[in-house]
């Protein structure tokens, strides 16, 4: 008689997670690298708690107007059909790009988002810093891909992918995996120094 042993859950998830290969070939010849799931379940969780704390301030302000007299019922419901629309928005639009390659072309996508690039033009996939366009400049890590003129045409934040796995799809694509993500880069690399 076997006695199988008990493993927590987030043990199991952590050993599925190591099993999967990081890149995945497609039916249809091209393949894909898939965000890191630990990323993705942290995305999914800080949307929760926002999701959770927007509807329980919506419907403590729907408790209050309706002890109001003066104010009508379909007006105090307004602000809690709002935060549970942007919640539920939120939850199946906002997620880390996927990294598709075909022949042709490689392409970030994302749910609402598109980004592509010709395949013939990628000359390397650099890892830098690159400058957010919100009022504090904030520099976030990424994978690069640069055009063979220096150019960047797509960008795909490095929190979101196993460094295995940018490894894998860089070599999957035939192009270099150069840096270190401690250069700071602009709308351009550097191809002389690189």
């Amino acid at each position: 008689m076997t006695i199988l042993k008990a493993t927590p859950c987030s043990r199991v998830a952590r050993d599925l997670d190591v099993s999967l290969p990081t890149v995945v070939d497609l039916p249809d010849g091209s393949f894909e690298l898939r965000p890191d799931s630990k990323s993705a379940r942290q995305l999914k969780l800080v949307l929760g708690y926002y999701a959770l704390v927007s509807t329980g301030l919506s419907a403590a302000f729907v408790v209050w107007a309706l002890t109001q007299l003066r104010i009508p019922w379909l007006f105090a419901l307004l602000p809690l059909v709002v935060s549970i629309s942007i919640d539920l928005f939120g939850w199946y639009v906002i997620r880390q790009p996927v990294l598709k390659a075909d022949p042709m072309e490689v392409k970030s996508v994302a749910p609402m988002f598109l980004k592509r690039m010709p395949r013939s033009d990628l000359a390397l996939i650099y890892r830098g810093q690159y400058k957010e366009r919100d009022r504090k400049g904030t520099w976030v890590k990424y994978y690069l891909f640069v055009a063979r003129d220096g150019k960047i045409g797509l960008k795909a934040p490095a929190l979101a992918y196993l460094p295995e796995g940018a490894a894998d799809f860089a070599q999957r694509l035939g192009v270099p995996l150069r840096g270190d993500f401690s250069e700071k880069v602009g709308d351009t690399v550097d191809m002389s120094e690189v």
